[in-house]
Protein backbone atom coordinates (compact mmCIF):
# COMPACT_ATOMS: atom_id res chain seq x y z
CA UNK A 1 0.00 0.00 0.00
CA UNK A 2 0.88 3.74 -1.05
CA UNK A 3 1.08 5.90 1.94
CA UNK A 4 -0.95 8.41 0.04
CA UNK A 5 -3.28 5.16 0.23
CA UNK A 6 -2.94 5.64 4.22
CA UNK A 7 -6.54 6.75 5.55
CA UNK A 8 -4.34 7.89 8.66
CA UNK A 9 -3.33 10.38 6.52
CA UNK A 10 -6.75 12.03 5.77
CA UNK A 11 -7.31 12.66 9.47
CA UNK A 12 -7.33 16.14 10.58
CA UNK A 13 -6.06 14.79 13.97
CA UNK A 14 -3.22 12.84 12.65
CA UNK A 15 -1.93 15.77 10.48
CA UNK A 16 -2.32 18.27 13.45
CA UNK A 17 -0.57 15.73 15.88
CA UNK A 18 2.13 15.72 13.38
CA UNK A 19 2.20 19.65 12.81
CA UNK A 20 2.66 20.12 17.05
CA UNK A 21 5.87 17.90 16.96
CA UNK A 22 6.64 19.71 13.72
CA UNK A 23 6.56 23.05 15.91
CA UNK A 24 8.18 21.52 18.92
CA UNK A 25 11.47 20.44 16.99
CA UNK A 26 11.73 23.62 14.61
CA UNK A 27 11.28 25.68 17.65
CA UNK A 28 14.02 24.11 19.88
CA UNK A 29 16.41 24.05 16.78
CA UNK A 30 15.65 27.56 16.13
CA UNK A 31 15.52 29.09 19.29
CA UNK A 32 17.45 26.75 21.74
CA UNK A 33 16.51 28.65 25.56
CA UNK A 34 13.45 30.11 24.43
CA UNK A 35 10.18 29.18 27.08
CA UNK A 36 8.26 26.43 25.41
CA UNK A 37 4.55 27.35 25.05
CA UNK A 38 2.76 26.20 28.28
CA UNK A 39 5.83 28.79 30.10
CA UNK A 40 4.81 31.56 27.58
CA UNK A 41 0.87 31.12 28.17
CA UNK A 42 1.33 31.39 31.95
CA UNK A 43 3.62 34.65 31.23
CA UNK A 44 1.70 36.03 28.46
CA UNK A 45 -1.51 35.12 31.10
CA UNK A 46 0.15 36.88 34.33
CA UNK A 47 1.55 39.98 32.41
CA UNK A 48 -1.81 40.88 30.79
CA UNK A 49 -4.65 40.14 33.38
CA UNK A 50 -2.09 39.83 36.74
CA UNK A 51 -1.95 39.26 39.41
CA UNK A 52 -3.87 36.38 39.59
CA UNK A 53 -3.99 33.22 41.46
CA UNK A 54 -2.17 30.30 40.42
CA UNK A 55 -6.12 28.91 40.26
CA UNK A 56 -7.21 31.96 38.05
CA UNK A 57 -4.42 31.01 35.72
CA UNK A 58 -4.85 27.56 35.59
CA UNK A 59 -9.05 28.44 34.76
CA UNK A 60 -8.10 31.15 32.18
CA UNK A 61 -5.43 28.57 30.58
CA UNK A 62 -7.64 25.61 31.14
CA UNK A 63 -4.56 23.85 32.63
CA UNK A 64 -3.94 21.42 35.11
CA UNK A 65 -3.04 22.82 38.44
CA UNK A 66 -0.37 20.12 39.04
CA UNK A 67 1.32 20.69 35.72
CA UNK A 68 0.84 24.85 36.63
CA UNK A 69 2.71 24.41 39.86
CA UNK A 70 6.11 23.32 38.10
CA UNK A 71 6.10 25.90 35.30
CA UNK A 72 5.42 28.96 37.59
CA UNK A 73 8.04 27.31 39.72
CA UNK A 74 10.52 27.49 36.75
CA UNK A 75 9.09 31.04 36.01
CA UNK A 76 10.04 32.11 39.42
CA UNK A 77 13.10 30.99 39.31
CA UNK A 78 13.81 32.96 36.32
CA UNK A 79 12.91 35.62 37.46
CA UNK A 80 9.90 36.25 35.38
CA UNK A 81 7.07 36.27 38.07
CA UNK A 82 6.96 36.80 41.37
CA UNK A 83 4.44 35.35 44.29
CA UNK A 84 3.13 37.47 46.60
CA UNK A 85 0.42 37.30 49.16
CA UNK A 86 -3.38 38.15 47.18
CA UNK A 87 -4.37 41.41 49.57
CA UNK A 88 -8.02 40.24 48.69
CA UNK A 89 -7.15 37.32 50.54
CA UNK A 90 -3.50 36.93 52.47
CA UNK A 91 -4.04 33.03 52.64
CA UNK A 92 -3.12 32.60 48.84
CA UNK A 93 -0.81 33.91 46.98
CA UNK A 94 -1.22 36.29 43.44
CA UNK A 95 1.60 35.69 40.61
CA UNK A 96 2.26 39.01 38.57
CA UNK A 97 5.16 39.57 36.09
CA UNK A 98 8.61 41.36 36.82
CA UNK A 99 10.16 43.69 34.02
CA UNK A 100 12.52 40.85 33.21
CA UNK A 101 9.44 38.63 33.15
CA UNK A 102 7.63 41.07 30.13
CA UNK A 103 11.10 41.08 28.13
CA UNK A 104 11.36 37.50 28.53
CA UNK A 105 7.98 37.63 27.04
CA UNK A 106 8.25 39.93 24.35
CA UNK A 107 11.43 38.09 22.96
CA UNK A 108 9.61 35.05 23.40
CA UNK A 109 6.80 36.63 21.36
CA UNK A 110 9.02 37.67 18.94
CA UNK A 111 10.45 34.39 18.15
CA UNK A 112 7.00 32.38 17.94
CA UNK A 113 6.88 35.07 14.87
CA UNK A 114 9.97 33.96 13.24
CA UNK A 115 8.90 30.77 13.98
CA UNK A 116 5.39 30.43 12.45
CA UNK A 117 7.01 32.61 9.30
CA UNK A 118 8.95 29.58 8.82
CA UNK A 119 6.97 27.03 9.69
CA UNK A 120 3.94 28.55 7.38
CA UNK A 121 6.44 29.89 4.23
CA UNK A 122 4.61 27.26 1.43
CA UNK A 123 1.06 28.93 2.46
CA UNK A 124 0.33 32.20 1.20
CA UNK A 125 -0.78 35.52 3.09
CA UNK A 126 -4.73 34.43 2.18
CA UNK A 127 -3.73 30.51 2.86
CA UNK A 128 -2.28 31.59 6.19
CA UNK A 129 -5.09 33.59 7.16
CA UNK A 130 -7.87 30.68 6.13
CA UNK A 131 -5.76 28.68 8.56
CA UNK A 132 -6.02 30.52 11.02
CA UNK A 133 -9.57 31.28 10.68
CA UNK A 134 -10.65 27.47 10.48
CA UNK A 135 -9.04 26.64 13.37
CA UNK A 136 -10.70 29.85 15.73
CA UNK A 137 -13.69 28.12 13.85
CA UNK A 138 -12.86 24.99 15.75
CA UNK A 139 -11.91 26.08 18.68
CA UNK A 140 -14.48 28.52 19.41
CA UNK A 141 -16.83 25.43 19.10
CA UNK A 142 -15.59 23.85 21.71
CA UNK A 143 -13.83 26.35 24.38
CA UNK A 144 -15.49 29.89 24.95
CA UNK A 145 -12.38 31.63 25.23
CA UNK A 146 -12.16 31.56 21.63
CA UNK A 147 -15.77 33.00 21.08
CA UNK A 148 -15.11 36.33 20.26
CA UNK A 149 -12.02 35.00 18.13
CA UNK A 150 -13.98 33.11 15.73
CA UNK A 151 -14.69 34.37 12.44
CA UNK A 152 -18.06 35.62 11.55
CA UNK A 153 -20.32 33.06 9.18
CA UNK A 154 -20.85 36.56 7.31
CA UNK A 155 -17.28 36.96 6.81
CA UNK A 156 -15.84 36.89 3.37
CA UNK A 157 -14.48 33.09 2.45
CA UNK A 158 -11.15 31.78 0.74
CA UNK A 159 -11.70 32.47 -2.76
CA UNK A 160 -8.69 30.53 -3.97
CA UNK A 161 -8.41 27.25 -6.07
CA UNK A 162 -10.73 24.37 -4.87
CA UNK A 163 -9.45 22.04 -2.70
CA UNK A 164 -8.42 18.61 -4.15
CA UNK A 165 -11.19 16.10 -4.62
CA UNK A 166 -10.73 13.21 -2.26
CA UNK A 167 -9.43 10.02 -3.57
CA UNK A 168 -10.73 7.24 -1.87
CA UNK A 169 -9.06 4.26 -2.27
CA UNK A 170 -9.78 0.64 -2.63
CA UNK A 171 -8.90 0.03 1.52
CA UNK A 172 -11.11 2.66 1.92
CA UNK A 173 -14.10 1.78 0.31
CA UNK A 174 -13.37 -1.78 1.97
CA UNK A 175 -12.84 -0.76 5.78
CA UNK A 176 -16.61 1.45 4.72
CA UNK A 177 -18.43 -1.65 3.52
CA UNK A 178 -17.05 -3.50 6.87
CA UNK A 179 -17.89 -1.08 9.16
CA UNK A 180 -21.07 -0.10 7.89
CA UNK A 181 -21.98 -4.69 7.46
CA UNK A 182 -20.70 -4.46 11.57
CA UNK A 183 -23.35 -2.18 12.38
CA UNK A 184 -25.81 -3.78 10.07
CA UNK A 185 -25.52 -7.14 12.17
CA UNK A 186 -25.18 -5.34 15.55
CA UNK A 187 -28.81 -3.44 14.39
CA UNK A 188 -30.47 -7.03 13.58
CA UNK A 189 -28.58 -8.18 16.78
CA UNK A 190 -30.65 -5.96 18.63
CA UNK A 191 -33.59 -6.77 17.21
CA UNK A 192 -33.99 -10.27 17.88
CA UNK A 193 -33.05 -9.45 21.41
CA UNK A 194 -36.12 -7.18 21.45
CA UNK A 195 -38.77 -9.61 20.13
CA UNK A 196 -37.13 -12.47 21.85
Amino acid sequence: MKDQDDPMYDSPTYLMYETVRLVRRTGARMFPGQPRMPHLLVLWCVARSGPLSQRDVAERLRMDAGDLVGIVDALEEGGHVRRRRDPADRRRYALEATEDGRAFLEEGLLARRRLNEVLFEPLSPEERRLLREMLLRVLAHHDDRFTDLAPDDDAPRYEGPAPRERVVTPQVEAEARRQAHQETDAGSAMRDRASS
